[in-house]
């Protein structure tokens, strides 16, 4: 079995027909939705070696499910060259006439945004760190000097220059989010302490400076800010694909060709399909129930994906080909409606 997966990513045949299998899924999900929302982010793939995957995925319930995913080597890592290269690429894989609306974190500066501008579609991201911002006709100034007017209702702070060595035109938005009240889980002795645990708690409590090319009177400022609380989705995919507990497991590969590490993304993302299609499925069968408290009634407890992928490890959960091409289309409606119809 191991010789088989070998030759399997190694088989020149599948790498050239790669392309052709995410511009079918591209279409599958894409094509009825003239504006789909894009969450586009990086990731580790091998911690130790450092290769990392940039993944364009589309806004689900939740989830994000993958529209076209490629690995690199990490001195490629956010680099101009590979987001032209990634971008180029995605525009081949999605249907003609397909305007989408990319949006990106932090770490996507205002390179990328000309790059996704130049395209001719939509992009939003955030602003953290030092960067100067001028909103009108008032002067430069840096970003953080506008948190403390942040509230949970958006501010709209007008057509604004983003960086002020390299311009960009934009809309920019501030926003604070109510404290959710989160505590750490973290293992008192092991990982209580972790860096990373500090990191994430000061971006959580750190406002959000939104900045976009879509004017104010198409998308206003509570659909832009709920149109980037999506982007988190793309992370709990992430968490699907790497996580030994929670999801494939990918972090245990031992491969160093990114060659071969895209046909493993590949095969993810056809496994993603069949957990989304059996999850489905046991919604519309109601077998949620069956892996969830019986005092949770009114809410499905499992995300469709998982769910689908309990449903496929119990031989009692029998499902027939007619099943299938009913998960099929709905799967297609969900990628289709979901997005902006949701804001």
């Amino acid at each position: 079995a191991i010789k088989r997966i070998d030759r399997l990513l190694g088989n020149r045949n599948l790498h050239r027909e790669k392309d052709a299998i995410y511009k079918w899924h591209a279409s599958f999900i894409t094509r009825a939705n003239p504006f789909p929302v894009v969450l586009v982010d990086w990731s580790d793939v091998r911690e130790q070696l450092r290769y990392m995957t940039l993944r364009a995925s589309v806004a689900v319930k939740g989830r994000a499910v993958t529209l076209y995913e490629q690995a690199f080597e990490y001195k490629n890592y956010n680099s101009p060259k590979s987001h032209q290269y990634f971008l180029d690429k995605l525009q081949t894989l999605l249907p003609e006439g397909c305007t989408p609306i990319i949006v990106s974190d932090a770490g996507f500066r205002n390179t990328w945004f000309r790059q996704v501008a130049n395209k001719g579609w939509f992009w939003l991201g955030r602003v953290r760190g030092e960067v100067s911002i001028k909103c009108g006709d008032a002067p430069w100034q840096w970003n953080k000097t506008f948190y403390p007017q942040a509230t949970d209702k958006p501010l709209f702070l007008g057509e604004s220059q983003l960086a002020r060595r390299s311009p960009i035109t934009c809309f920019a938005y501030l926003y604070k989010s109510q404290p959710k009240g989160r505590k750490p889980h973290r293992h008192s002795r092991t990982c209580q302490k972790h860096s990373a645990g500090k990191v994430f708690h000061k971006g959580a409590k750190e406002p959000w400076l939104l900045v976009t090319n879509i004017p104010n009177q198409v998308l206003n400022g509570v659909k832009i800010t709920r149109l980037y609380a999506k982007r988190m989705q793309i992370e709990e995919s992430f968490r699907d694909l790497k996580s030994p507990a929670y999801g494939l497991a990918l972090r245990h590969n031992r491969t160093r060709c990114t060659n071969r590490i895209d046909i493993l993304l590949l095969m993810a993302l056809m496994a993603e399909i069949i957990m989304w299609w059996n999850g489905l499925i046991a919604m519309q069968a109601q077998w949620h129930y069956d892996f969830q408290a019986n005092t949770i009634k009114h809410r499905r407890v499992l995300s469709i994906p998982r769910l689908g992928k309990e449903v496929r490890c119990h031989r009692r959960y029998q499902i027939k080909g007619s099943q299938y091409h009913w998960a099929m289309v709905e799967y297609q409606r969900l990628t289709h409606t979901c997005g902006l119809g949701e804001l």
